[in-house]
């Protein structure tokens, strides 16, 4: 008899017992034996259990080693183990799908050939036309205008050199002859050199702007063709404060490049670097015509004499430099800001494979009268 069989045997004694003992019992002494009986019960099951699994196997049953008796004998034959089936792995959540590191692909033969031409690596290896020619068209306008302005700057300082040059000349012949005429002259031939001196500082400084934004071109399309070849990297979690911290630091896009943007950090950077360089040259004429406005006030001056007809030209001239100047640098700010705004939004949008689809359909049809219809769908995800 195995250890169950002893232990139902065991509880089957002790429950008959209690119950003929008190047949004739009170009610009371009754309740009294059923309730002790349930105690025995439980003790026995308690202290019993562990043990009446562990006696020895019945026949056909199993044991540790993984066999099992036969009927007719007492030799052990080994037991088939059961098929194991794999199942697959556990699909990783949401959250760490969208911060598992990318892997990157990148082609550098694009962006190669835009570091050495402006766009010819968009318009002539990866296939995008009208960025490639939007780039190659506006290097060759901003290179062009350089060179145009650093041409007209040279001869413009070149004549106002000539006009001081002439200036002394008369000056020297109008002390020796006592000439007060060709004093005069001479004071007139040094205020128009310097209204060209004005004139070339301020071709000077366009030269400027033009080569600043011809370098930032060329850096911006050196970075969109390795954004295209596959800098950027879709799921990846990027956190948004840092981001905009990154941002918040002026002239370098270090914002977009954190979200893997790098086109998007050369268009900020030469827009940023560009309109400063722009509102900075505005500020150099502005001290200047300062300078030959407060030259002209000041009855001491050399220049006193020629007030009444160039005293407004130079404060007009200090306006429109002071305008321009505020002008570009309110722009730059709106430049600046959206940048922290635009690293910010594109951190929070990082892991999402894609952010928008939009998609056009166009229908006709006669509702009244011959139609046309367009309907403009989107979805985001």
């Amino acid at each position: 008899m195995g250890g169950r069989g002893f232990v139902a045997a065991g509880l089957k004694f002790i429950l008959l017992r209690q119950v003929y003992s008190r047949k004739n019992g009170l009610m009371a002494n009754g309740v009294c034996c059923w309730i002790r009986a349930y105690i025995i019960i439980i003790a026995l099951a308690v202290f019993a259990l562990p043990w009446a699994d562990s006696g020895t196997p019945s026949v056909g049953a199993p044991d540790s080693a993984g066999y099992a008796p036969p009927a007719g004998g007492p030799a052990a034959v080994p037991l088939q183990p059961p098929p194991v089936t794999e199942e697959p792995p556990p699909a990783l959540p949401e959250a760490a799908e969208s911060h598992a590191r990318p892997v990157y692909n990148i082609d550098y033969t694009g962006a190669s050939i835009s570091a050495v031409i402006p766009g010819a690596g968009q318009l002539l290896y990866q296939g995008r036309y009208w960025m490639g020619a939007g780039f190659l068209a506006a290097e060759a306008a901003a290179v062009g205008f350089t060179v145009y302005w650093w041409d007209e700057a040279n001869w413009r300082r070149g004549e106002a050199g000539r006009l001081r040059d002439s200036a002394a000349v008369i000056w020297a012949r109008g002390e020796e002859r006592g000439d007060s005429a060709m004093l005069y002259l001479s004071g007139l031939y040094g205020v128009t050199a310097e209204n060209t001196e004005f004139d070339a500082r301020r071709a000077k400084y366009t030269a400027y702007c033009a080569l600043s934004w011809a370098v930032g071109i060329h850096i911006y399309s050196f970075l969109d063709a390795l954004e295209a070849g596959g800098l950027t990297p879709h799921g990846q979690y990027r956190d948004p404060a840092k981001a905009g911290l990154l941002a918040a630091v002026p002239f370098l896009g270090l914002g977009q490049l954190y979200n893997g943007r790098p086109g998007k950090a050369g268009m900020i950077a030469m827009t940023q670097v560009s309109l400063m360089m722009t509102a900075y040259g505005h500020q150099r004429l502005m001290g200047y015509a300062s300078e030959r406005y407060n030259e002209m006030r000041d009855p001491e001056s050399g220049r006193y004499a020629y007030r009444a007809e160039y005293l407004n030209h130079w404060k007009s001239r200090y306006d429109r430099s002071f305008s321009r100047r505020n002008t570009y640098m309110w722009i730059s700010l709106a430049t600046y800001l959206y940048s922290i705004f635009d690293a910010v939004v594109d951190a929070h949008l990082s892991d999402y494979g894609h952010k928008i689809d939009i998609g056009a359909d166009l229908a006709s049809g006669f509702y009244g009268g011959p139609s046309v219809m367009l309907t403009l769908t989107y979805r985001f995800y």
